[in-house]
C-alpha cells in the first residue's frame, strides 16, 4: 500500500542536452510518478506547469490536480477485456499501479509479476513511454489547442459509446474503489461503499462509467475537510442510482450551504448525460458533502437474423457487434416465427431463399400474427423485388451482397434510432 508523502531528497532532474521533446516528456513524467504524492514537489513540477500555466492555485490545487491526472492516465491503460492482444496493456497497467500508485518494493514486484530486474525496467519504459503518449496527446488536445474541448469530449466519448457491451456496476464501483483507495489514504479520507446485492447489469460503457466514478471521487477527495466517504449504489427498476455521502470537518461552505460544482465536475456531467443519465447538483452542507448521479439500465436489442445459411448470421452478428445489438439467429421458418413470438426482437431480417417455406411465406405469417406484427422486417434476397417486399408489410429491402453499412443504414432508418437502446 502507499506509504505517507516523503520528503524528497532528489534533485528534480535538468533535460540533458540534445534530448528530443519525446524523451525530455518521458523523465519529466517518470520524475513526477516517483512523486506521485509529495505535493509540494508536484505544485511546482514542469509538467504541472504546462497543464495549468495561467491558474492562480490555491494552495496545493495544482498539485491535487496533477495528481488526479497522472491517476486518470494510469487507470486509462486498464483494459477492459481480457483477450491476448490486451495482454501487454494489462501488464503495463499492473506495473504501473504495482511501483507508483502502491509503491510497492521493487523485488516484491518483480517476483509477483514473474521477471527479472533487467526484464521490469524494460517493461517499465514501454509502460512509462505508453503513459506519455497518453498525457502528451491530453496537453495538446485540452491545452494547447483547447479550442474545441467539447466537441472533442463529445467525439471521443461518442466512439468508446459506439462500444457497448454489457457492464457489471458493482464490479465497476469495487475496481475504482481500488484504485483510489491509496490516494484516500494518502489524505486521510476512510471509503466505504453499499451496494444492491444484485445490482442490474448495465448495457453502455465500462469506460466511461469509470471515468464519472474516478472524477468524481478525485475531486471529494481534494476537497478540504472531507475526511470519510461512502459510496451508495441502489437499482430501482430501469434505473441505477450512484450516491457520494461525505463527513466533513472545517468550516461552513459559502452562502446557502451550497456552491457549484467546479468545471472538473462539468465534464463528469457531461460525461453522465452522454451515456443517457442524470447528474444531480454537487451540495455542500456544514457536515456533509453530496454527489448523485443515476444511469439508465438497459440492455441489447435483439436482431433476429432468418436465413438458412450460418455464414450470413455470423456476419450479421460481426457487422452489428458494439451497436446496440445482439443476433439471435434461426435457420428454418418454424424456429423464425417461434423465435419471433418469444423473443419480441427489435427487427428482423430475413431471407427470400429459405427451404421448406420461402421468406415471402414467413413474412405473410409475421404479419397476420398480433404479437409480431408490428416488428420491422428487413428484406436481404439476391432478388431485387422491393416493391413486393413493401407491399407485403416490410419495412426495408436489401439486395445481396449486404455489407455493414447497408445493415446499419437500415436499421438506423427504423423508428428505434440505432445505439439508444
Amino acid at each position: 500500500m502507499a506509504q505517507p508523502p516523503r520528503a524528497s531528497h532528489r534533485r528534480r532532474r535538468r533535460p540533458r542536452p540534445h534530448m528530443s521533446k519525446q524523451d525530455e516528456f518521458e523523465q519529466q513524467l517518470r520524475d513526477a510518478l516517483h512523486h506521485l504524492y509529495d505535493y509540494p514537489y508536484l505544485q511546482k513540477h514542469p509538467l504541472a506547469i504546462q497543464y495549468w500555466p495561467n491558474a492562480e492555485e490555491e494552495g496545493l490545487r495544482r498539485a491535487h490536480r496533477f495528481n488526479r491526472l497522472l491517476l486518470e492516465a494510469i487507470e486509462e491503460l486498464n483494459p477492459p477485456g481480457t483477450s491476448p492482444a490486451d495482454t501487454s496493456r494489462a501488464r503495463f497497467y499492473t506495473l504501473l499501479v504495482h511501483r507508483y500508485v502502491d509503491e510497492r518494493p521493487l523485488p516484491e514486484i518483480m517476483r509477483d509479476m514473474g521477471c527479472s530486474r533487467s526484464q521490469f525496467f524494460r517493461e517499465q519504459q514501454k509502460a512509462i513511454t505508453l503513459l506519455a503518449s497518453t498525457l502528451r496527446e491530453r496537453l495538446e488536445r485540452d491545452v494547447l489547442s483547447p479550442a474545441r474541448p467539447s466537441g472533442l469530449l463529445d467525439s471521443e466519448a461518442s466512439r468508446v459509446l459506439g462500444q457497448r457491451e454489457a457492464v457489471d456496476p458493482a464490479e465497476t464501483v469495487r475496481g475504482v474503489l481500488a484504485v483510489m483507495r491509496p490516494v484516500a489514504e494518502q489524505r486521510g479520507v476512510t471509503v466505504d461503499c453499499d451496494l444492491d446485492q444484485p445490482l442490474p447489469s448495465m448495457y453502455g460503457s465500462r469506460t466511461l462509467l469509470r471515468q464519472v466514478l474516478l472524477r468524481a471521487l478525485s475531486d471529494l477527495f481534494s476537497r478540504e475537510g472531507v475526511r470519510r466517504v461512502h459510496v451508495c449504489a441502489r437499482g430501482e427498476r430501469d434505473r441505477l442510482t450512484v450516491q457520494f455521502r461525505c463527513t466533513v470537518s472545517g468550516p461552513t461552505p459559502g452562502p446557502g450551504g451550497t456552491v457549484a460544482a467546479e468545471p472538473e465536475l462539468g465534464l463528469v456531467r457531461r460525461l453522465v448525460e452522454m451515456m443517457g443519465g442524470h447528474w444531480q447538483e454537487a451540495t455542500l452542507r456544514r457536515q456533509e458533502h453530496i454527489y448523485a448521479f443515476d444511469l439508465p439500465v438497459s440492455a441489447p436489442r435483439v436482431l433476429l437474423v432468418i436465413d438458412d445459411n450460418e455464414g450470413i448470421i455470423v456476419a450479421f452478428e460481426g457487422f452489428v457487434a458494439g451497436h446496440g445489438y445482439k443476433v439471435i439467429g434461426a435457420r428454418n421458418a418454424a424456429d423464425a416465427v417461434r423465435l419471433a413470438r418469444e423473443l419480441r426482437p427489435a427487427a428482423i431480417t430475413l431471407d427470400i431463399m429459405m427451404p421448406s417455406q420461402d421468406g415471402w411465406e414467413i413474412l405473410q405469417t409475421l404479419k397476420a400474427d398480433p404479437e409480431t406484427r408490428a416488428i420491422p422486417v428487413i428484406i436481404c434476397s439476391v432478388l431485387d423485388d422491393p416493391q413486393l417486399a413493401h407491399a407485403l408489410g416490410a419495412a426495408a429491402y436489401l439486395q445481396k451482397p449486404i455489407t455493414q453499412r447497408d445493415l446499419l443504414d437500415a436499421l438506423r432508418a427504423l423508428t428505434v434510432p440505432l445505439g439508444t437502446g
